[in-house]
């Protein structure tokens, strides 16, 4: 019983800490994006593993931001025409039920 409790609290805790590093790593991201822009090259020093790892990640979610960003415009863009064309069609055809 003591031992089931310990689990439960000890498995809390690690989602705690691995919700804490997603939040962490998207905020590194974020600024890294705003600050960096989407082009901006990793300056990996391969002589501190543990650096290059981490630099190399924010690199590689600053390009998968910058890409979701990139489809969300094109796919906004053509959401929005999509709805400017039923718009017309609407009003054409309501329009003419009227008269």
């Amino acid at each position: 019983m003591l031992g089931t409790i310990v689990v439960n609290i000890l498995s809390g805790f690690l989602k705690l800490g691995l919700l804490a590093a997603a939040i962490f790593y998207a905020g590194l991201v974020l600024v890294s994006y705003y600050g960096q822009g989407p082009h901006a090259r990793p300056q990996v020093n391969w002589q501190d593993p543990a650096h290059a790892v981490e630099r190399l990640s924010v690199w590689a979610g600053v390009g998968i931001l910058a890409y979701s960003l990139k489809a969300g415009k094109k796919i906004f863009s053509m959401l929005s025409e999509a709805s400017a064309e039923v718009g017309e069609w609407f009003l054409d055809h309501r329009h003419h039920e009227t008269h």
